[in-house]
């Protein structure tokens, strides 16, 4: 007796589709992922170095061929970063029960918030490049939720909520994100009071009320992009 599969549904397979198209890229691990936006931002460096050359009247050809080598090298690390994390977009689409053309939505969006997210992020707080990301997808994805009639006719919607807060995030060490995002429901969850908080990263009631601090001065701090001196407590 012969089986038959069941059928595929039109969601389903757009699903599969977009996942196949990403299958080809290696899946990154946190460290390949600070490593690659290092030469990213290595790469953002050389260009700005480059044009201020030409702006000089520099014509110094070693110098200038050793700095179009790190621009291309920045570019090929953001597209490995971008690609290892097109599995992301996927996974988060599936959670919304939504017709074909608002998946389609949701993917869409989600690739240019990865855009985005690669562009904003800094590795030297230590938070991987994947985590970063997932908050700017998940607040994209809510926008086409929100606002399913503009992006699905290729309209757009609005910017995922507080990006100067999301990229100020990727400058935290990731034990300090932990908590500011536990706090501001940045998981896509409700905010948690400080008692929840500290019992789900397993700290107790002070030490995780000493770490919302340090991460808030840190927020607050000057060097940090963005104005988030408002962030005077969660």
């Amino acid at each position: 007796m012969s089986s038959t599969q069941p059928p595929v549904d039109a969601r389903e397979a757009l699903l599969r589709r977009h996942l196949r198209a990403a299958a080809d890229a290696p899946v990154l691990t946190a460290a390949q992922e600070l490593a690659a936006a290092a030469e990213v931002a290595a790469g953002r460096a050389a260009e700005n170095e480059l044009a201020a050359l030409g702006g000089r009247g520099v014509t110094d050809l070693e110098l200038t061929a050793r700095l179009r080598d790190q621009v291309r090298s920045g570019e090929a690390a953001r597209a490995a970063l971008i690609a290892s994390t097109r599995r992301l977009v996927v996974s988060l689409a599936r959670r919304h029960d939504a017709p074909l053309d608002r998946t389609a939505a949701l993917l869409a969006a989600g690739d240019e918030a990865l855009s985005r997210a690669v562009d904003r992020y800094d590795p030297t707080g230590g938070l991987p490049f994947s985590a970063f990301a997932r908050w700017w997808v998940e607040r994209a994805m809510r926008e086409v939720e929100r606002h399913p009639a503009g992006f699905e006719a290729g309209l757009g919607g609005p910017q995922p909520a507080d990006p100067t807060l999301l990229t100020a995030l990727g400058h935290l060490h990731q034990d300090d994100c932990r908590v500011v995002e536990l706090r501001l429901g940045l998981t896509g969850g409700p905010a948690l009071s400080p008692s929840d908080t500290a019992r789900l990263i397993g700290l107790d009631l002070e030490a995780e009320r000493e770490r919302e601090e340090v991460a808030l001065a840190k927020l607050r701090h000057p060097s940090t992009p963005g104005v988030l001196t408002h962030l005077r407590s969660l």
